[in-house]
Formats: structure tokens, sequence, C-alpha cells
């Protein structure tokens, strides 16, 4: 995750994005400074394969409601809806790996 937010601003994005019960797994987060006080969000956010088109547009609404209601200065908010690879993940989690045990 990465940008100009602060780390105060990063965190009340990351838990809109993350309240959500429909995010699987928030891909990235980008924040860059428009203006002198505005922020333009990026987020890319992995939802449930089965995930229709219109549920997948009520949940971007709702992120980015909540988004505009904590934080403010973020005045453009863009959600890219994706699905989750583990495969193609640059940072997996730890229940990924499967070790070997010899017996």
């Amino acid at each position: 995750m990465s940008g100009s937010a602060s780390k105060h601003d990063l965190d009340l994005i990351m838990d809109a994005v993350l309240g959500c019960s429909d995010v699987e797994k928030l891909i990235s987060l980008k924040t860059f400074t428009i203006d002198a006080d505005e922020l333009l969000v990026a987020v890319k956010i992995a939802l449930p394969a089965e995930t229709t088109v219109r549920d997948v547009a009520g949940i971007i609404s709702e992120i980015e409601a909540q988004i505009h209601k904590t934080v403010p200065t973020a005045r453009a908010v863009y959600i890219q809806p994706d699905i989750y690879r583990p495969s193609l993940d640059p940072e997996p989690s730890t229940d990924v790996f499967v070790l070997k045990s010899e017996d």
C-alpha cells in the first residue's frame, strides 16, 4: 500500500474496504495528492467469482460512501474489482505453503 495519504487516512481507507464483508482481499491501495488538501484514492479489491455485476456495483458504492464519510479529503475514489488469484500474489500468506514432512 502506498501513496501520499497520512497513516491515519490510509488506516481509515483500509478499514472502509475491509469492513465490507464481500471483499475477499485488498489487492492494492494507492493514494495521490491532487490538490493541497485533496486525495485521489485508487483501490483494487478481490471479490468472489460468483458476484454479479449488480452486486459489484453495490459493493463499490458502499465502499466509496464509507471512504468519503471517514476521509473527507478523498475527493476522487476509484475502485477496481478483480478475482483473487493466490498464485499471482507476490506476497502470499503463509497458509499457501505446504511443508512435507519425512515419516
